[in-house]
């Protein structure tokens, strides 16, 4: 057997079974490069799947903006928004596997999609190579500033006014659609759901007052807020936010609901150990930047910067249990 190179070790530390450690023995690296030991030639392209001014875009923007210097190359930022982030993720499952095209996948993609969207066809978790955990985001309920909804007391008193709202998400089968529709099913509360393509348009419904309200990222809705157009209403979360101690969760008000949406930086499934290892050090360099901390400081943003197998437990978890409350609110497929 080979020699295992540094990178080489890096790679078989991301638990992907029996596959990669087979990957991972008896390669050589050099010659004609094809084992991603002369990993990068050129510019790395980073796939958003959702639409420009989103939670999801502005983390990959400033992560490219930082990972320049560490990767020796520059990164590109795509967004192939569409299907609640399948479309961008079966671009980056269908690109050679060389770590050229990449892609910065939701979580939601995997736990919610297959689960609430009818004739879902969305990529099997297997079909990539996650490099590395980056993100976990708690999701708000947002209402405009000048919206007779002020507090999730309002929201819950609808169930006896018998007035019907209106809510905007990110699209079906992602974390704001799901956890809007599962919390006005548990309020008892008449509620019709509007799609948009992404968190950026879906804050923009909201500013237009195209829906009553909508559920964000909260970096989808940070500057919104403190420039006073938008109001937050509750976190979707087991427990308050030290960074935002007056924004109630919806659990406190009696419903035992927490959704979040982690995002992690994925290739192909066959993406070589070496190109793997590049861009995980190259990712782990970058996250530790000033201006990269004061970016998620700013946007309450916490770091889920992990392995693979750990990115993959957390995926099969949150999909287990968000089953359960779907069969339990009968939510039906869309």
């Amino acid at each position: 057997m080979a020699a295992l190179t540094r990178r080489h070790a890096l790679g078989l530390g991301f638990g992907f079974g029996a596959s990669a450690l087979l990957a991972g023995c008896g390669v050589k690296t050099g010659g004609d490069g094809k084992d991603g030991s002369d990993f990068p030639r050129r510019p790395v392209e980073l796939v958003v799947p959702f639409a420009p001014g989103g939670s999801t875009d502005l983390v990959a923007r400033m992560l490219a903006k930082e990972i320049q210097r560490p990767l020796g190359q520059t990164m590109v930022v795509v967004n192939r928004e569409g299907a609640a982030g399948a479309v961008g993720t079966k671009d980056v499952i269908g690109a050679p596997a060389d770590g050229y095209k990449i892609g910065f996948a939701p979580s939601s993609l995997f736990t919610l999609t297959p689960q609430l969207v009818k004739n879902a066809d969305a990529p099997a978790l297997d079909a990539l190579r996650v490099v590395t955990g980056l993100t976990v985001e708690n999701i708000v309920i947002v209402a405009h500033r000048d919206s007779p909804y002020r507090s999730l007391e309002d929201l819950i008193r609808l169930k006896d006014g018998g007035k019907r709202i209106t809510f905007g998400h990110s699209g079906v089968g992602t974390g704001s659609y799901f956890a809007q529709a599962a919390f006005y099913k548990l309020a008892g509360v008449n509620a019709v759901d509007v799609p948009f393509g992404g968190g950026g348009p879906a804050v923009t419904a909201v500013l237009g007052r195209q829906v009553d309200v909508g559920a964000l990222h909260l970096a989808e809705s940070m500057k919104l807020v403190q420039s006073g157009e938008l109001r937050w209403l509750a976190l979707f979360s087991q427990r308050r936010s030290p960074l935002l101690p007056d924004v109630p969760t919806v659990t406190e008000k009696g419903f035992d609901l927490t959704v979040d949406q982690a995002r992690f930086i994925a290739g192909p499934a066959g993406l070589p150990d070496e190109a793997a290892g590049t861009l995980r050090d190259a990712f782990r360099q970058a996250v530790r930047s000033t201006e990269y901390d004061a970016f998620l400081k700013k946007n309450f943003i916490d770091r889920f910067e992990t392995d693979g197998v750990t990115v993959q437990a957390k995926i099969r978890s949150d999909a287990e249990r968000y089953k359960a409350l779907i069969d339990r609110f009968g939510l039906q497929p869309k």
